[in-house]
């Protein structure tokens, strides 16, 4: 099934062992029995998440839904370990619950209705467990396509992915100093100022409070695109 595909890596945010908590459940009790409705209804929205996120992914809009590429992993990473925990479930046990979610959806009488009333109630519970992702602004973005971009070379070296992020991240760097210059900052108080940018983001990331994850990183294209009868 698609979803299955977005399953595997979100259900990996939560698939390593937790301090203190027990990797083996007793095989006697169904997994099922354990949960409370308040689990059930959670785990119902980790399953919607996955297959909407695989239409999203696959550039198909689904109305009502917010974008869950980042949001939709985290919120299995932590709902999955709030199960496993209160629940006393191992991990095997919460993956396999998610999974006949995501099938029961599936081959629901009304498949796309069955979805749909999903929408409002798990996107409550999205927001209230992940927060929505932060509009970055120029600079913000910028410092993004340049760690992106160091992200994916040191992986690939310049394949054209990266070649790809580096000229993003060039066009948003070159558009924030313009503006900057724009407002009478000197060329090299706008290095400074994309450079602290870009600082800022890198800290973001090592303090846990998100780094690049917590942006919608969808915006930066938006920024990127070129303008009116110019091209890059």
């Amino acid at each position: 099934m698609a979803a299955m595909r977005f399953l595997a890596p979100a259900l990996l945010l939560f698939a390593q062992p937790v301090a203190g908590l027990a990797q083996t459940a007793d095989q006697s009790v169904p997994a099922a029995s354990m949960l409370t409705d308040d689990h059930r209804a959670a785990l119902r929205c980790a399953a919607a998440f996955a297959i909407v996120a695989t239409a999203q992914s696959s550039g198909e809009a689904l109305p009502g839904w917010p974008p869950l590429t980042v949001r939709g992993k985290r919120y299995f990473a932590d709902t999955g370990l709030a199960v496993m925990k209160d629940a006393g479930l191992g991990r095997e046990a919460v993956r396999d619950l998610i999974a006949d979610d995501v099938r029961a959806l599936q081959v629901a009488a009304d498949p796309d209705a069955a979805l749909a009333a999903l929408a409002k109630p798990c996107s409550a519970r999205l927001d209230a467990t992940v927060p929505p992702l932060a509009s970055p602004d120029l600079k913000q973005c910028a410092a993004i396509m340049a760690l992106a971009y160091e992200d994916l070379y040191a992986r690939e070296g310049l394949s054209p992915a990266a070649r790809d992020i580096k000229t993003l991240a060039s066009v948003l760097a070159s558009r924030e100093r313009e503006a900057l210059i724009a407002l009478g900052r000197t060329g090299d108080e706008a290095d400074r100022t994309l450079a602290q940018a870009r600082a800022a983001m890198v800290a973001e990331a090592e303090d846990g409070k998100g780094g690049i994850d917590k942006y919608d990183i969808a915006h930066c294209y938006e920024l990127a695109k070129p303008t009116e009868k110019t091209h890059y």
